[in-house]
């Protein structure tokens, strides 16, 4: 498995598109970056800013005519996406330089959004620390891959060694 810092890297992305849905029930595809790595598995290059369960760094096997995925292996990043309204753009830029102190890396950018990926060996208390440095008002964030839908932990970490 490459390192975080390997994902990056690779000039061969392809997108695959996964259906997401909203807690109001609307349904959209999210383009997640990925590299083939056998018949109908792929390792997930960038965490994505929609998509449930799934970090940089894992394979996942893929179902193109659901549009659906599900991890075969869990590649040790944890994704947050932080969704930000009239935070201004210096606070934004000074805490993605903060995360990549702290080892974390932004894997995608909307207006409204900001997409990060950490190593787990970051820790989950450092990852909150940074978080605590936004603004309370105007950000809402959430972890991508921490949490099952019925809000329990999914404890993948605890087999990362």
């Amino acid at each position: 498995m490459p390192d975080s810092e390997d994902l990056t890297s690779c000039s061969s992305f392809t997108g695959i598109r996964i259906k997401v849905e909203s807690q109001q029930g609307a349904t959209a595809d999210e383009v997640v970056a990925v590299t083939p790595v056998d018949d109908g598995h792929y390792l997930v290059r960038l965490s994505p800013g929609f998509c449930r369960g799934i970090a940089a760094g894992d394979v996942i096997a893929y179902d193109e005519r659901n549009k659906s995925a599900r991890v075969v292996e869990r590649g040790g990043n944890i994704a947050v996406q932080v969704f930000h309204a009239r935070v201004p753009a210096d606070v934004i830029e000074s805490f993605k330089g903060n995360a990549a102190t702290i080892g974390g890396r932004v894997d995608g950018e909307l207006e409204s959004l900001v997409v990060l990926t950490f190593p787990v060996r970051v820790g989950f208390p450092s990852i909150e620390s940074l978080l605590a440095t936004l603004p309370e008002d105007g950000v809402e964030w959430e972890y991508g891959n921490v949490f099952d839908e019925q809000g329990e932990p999914l404890t993948w970490w605890k087999d990362i060694a």
